[in-house]
């Protein structure tokens, strides 16, 4: 196995380490670290979407720049792989920074994201709550058959639990 080969395999795994390791520590430190009855993204979620748009910034440069210059098409198509992938991944971060959010309290919790609609639920409505491991978020199924997905990573969702627990 040529040398560029293994450090392109080590430095993978280390940059998905790296990952996982930010995810949790961010998703344990904003657990309830929200206002009481908010749910929303934090800062810091804005700034993963403004990274993504920087590996953008930079493939494109580099297509502009080296354009003529690759040394074959498997290298052009990389780099216009990483901007649809950081650039999907980008109006992903931004989409759920700018325009999910909710506010719960003792009755019910009433949820928007832009991909699956705004969903208000009464807390007696609940038909379950489960966590989903692959996917770390929680989804809450009501009888009217709709269901919020949580995710683990916005700001509040600890309090959630606590209502989860409190009705249960």
């Amino acid at each position: 196995m040529a040398t560029g080969m293994v450090l392109g395999i080590v430095s993978g795994l280390l940059g998905g380490a790296i990952a996982v390791a930010l995810l949790t520590y961010f998703s344990t430190r904003i657990r309830n670290n929200a206002v009481d009855g908010t749910l929303r993204y934090e800062w810091w979620f804005a700034l993963l979407g403004m990274a993504c748009l920087a590996f953008v910034a930079f493939a494109v440069g580099a297509i502009s720049y080296y354009g003529a210059a690759f040394d074959n098409n498997s290298e052009f198509f990389s780099a216009i792989g990483i901007i649809i992938g950081f650039g999907v991944a980008a109006v992903y971060c931004f989409g759920e920074y700018f325009l999910v959010r909710g506010v719960y309290d003792d009755e019910h919790i009433d949820f928007y994201t832009p991909w699956t609609g705004r969903k208000i639920e009464r807390w007696c409505d609940l038909e379950s709550a489960t966590f989903n491991r692959l996917m770390k978020w929680y989804v809450l199924r009501f009888k009217s058959g709709n269901s919020i997905r949580l995710s683990n990573l916005i700001s509040g969702y600890g309090g959630v639990l606590d209502k989860l627990r409190e009705n249960a």
